[in-house]
C-alpha cells in the first residue's frame, strides 16, 4: 500500500494533463517540493480541481508514487488573497524561481515561510520590490546566492562607495582593476546598497526604506540576467513581466 503524507502546500504550478487531470507542483512546509497528479481534476464537480491554483495555500494529502504522487484530498486553508493583474505577473516569478531553484522532497520550512511571506506581502506592498527580496534571499536559501563584497576574480573586498560591476557569468561583482569592459553591467552604490537592505528584509515585518528607481532598475538588470545564466533557459513569468513592460 502506497504511503500517504499530509503536509501544507503552496501551490507554484498547474498544468492540464491527459484529458481530465491536473499536473501540479507545490511547496510543502515538511517535504520540500513535490509532484503530485490530480486524476479528474478538470471535471466541474471536482472540488479539488477548482482549489488547485497558482498561490492557493491548501492542506495537502497525496500518495506517494514511484515518480509523481497522486492528490487523495486537498483543503483551503485561507481564503484566495484577490490580487490584481500586476500583483499576479509577479508573484508568478516568485513561484517559478521556487520551482526552478529548489530540489525535489528536500525539506526546507525557511523557503516554504518566505514564499508564503512574499504571497502575502504582494498584495500589499510594491510587488516589484518584494519580487527582488524573495529571489535574493531564496538565491541565498538555495546556496545560488552571487558573490557580491568582493571581487571573484582578485577577492578584494569592495567597499560600499567603490566603482564596481556585475559579471553574471562568472557570478559577481568585479572591481574596476579587474573589469575587463564586455558583457558586465554597472554595480553602483545605490544598488549595492538596495541588495544588501533587501537581502535582510523582513518580508512579515518589512520596515520602511527609500528606493531610488535608477537603483530598482540596475538592480533587475544584474539579478535576472544572472538568473539566467544559472537556468540556461529564460524563465516564463520574467519574459512576461518583459512583455508587459513591468
Amino acid at each position: 500500500m502506497a504511503e500517504v503524507i499530509q503536509d501544507e502546500g503552496i501551490i507554484l504550478k498547474v498544468n492540464n494533463w491527459q484529458t481530465a487531470d491536473k499536473y501540479v507542483i507545490c511547496f510543502t512546509r515538511g517535504h520540500g517540493k513535490l509532484r503530485f497528479i490530480s486524476y479528474g481534476a478538470r471535471y466541474a464537480r471536482s472540488v479539488a480541481g477548482r482549489l488547485l491554483q497558482p498561490f492557493a495555500r491548501l492542506q495537502l494529502e497525496l500518495s506517494l508514487g514511484q515518480k509523481v504522487e497522486r492528490l487523495k484530498n486537498a483543503e483551503l486553508l485561507v481564503p484566495p488573497q484577490k490580487l490584481d493583474f500586476k500583483q499576479m505577473a509577479y508573484a508568478a516569478v516568485a513561484t517559478e524561481l521556487t520551482a526552478v531553484f529548489t530540489e525535489d522532497h528536500q525539506s526546507q520550512e525557511e523557503i516554504y515561510e518566505l514564499l508564503d511571506a512574499a504571497l502575502l506581502l504582494m498584495g500589499q506592498r510594491n510587488p516589484r520590490l518584494v519580487v527582488l527580496a524573495y529571489a535574493l534571499q531564496l538565491l541565498a536559501y538555495t546556496g545560488f546566492q552571487p558573490q557580491v563584497m568582493a571581487c571573484v576574480n582578485c577577492g578584494t573586498l569592495q567597499p560600499v562607495e567603490a566603482e564596481c560591476y556585475f559579471d553574471p557569468l562568472q557570478g559577481g561583482l568585479v572591481c574596476q582593476n579587474c573589469h575587463q569592459g564586455t558583457g558586465m553591467e554597472s554595480f553602483s552604490s545605490g544598488t549595492r546598497q538596495l541588495w544588501a537592505t533587501l537581502e535582510q528584509l523582513d518580508l512579515r515585518q518589512p520596515q520602511p526604506f527609500t528606493v531610488k528607481g535608477g537603483d530598482m532598475m540596475e538592480l533587475e538588470r544584474i539579478l535576472y540576467k544572472f538568473i539566467l545564466c544559472q537556468t540556461d533557459k529564460p524563465l516564463h513569468s520574467i519574459n512576461f513581466l518583459a512583455q508587459l513592460g513591468l
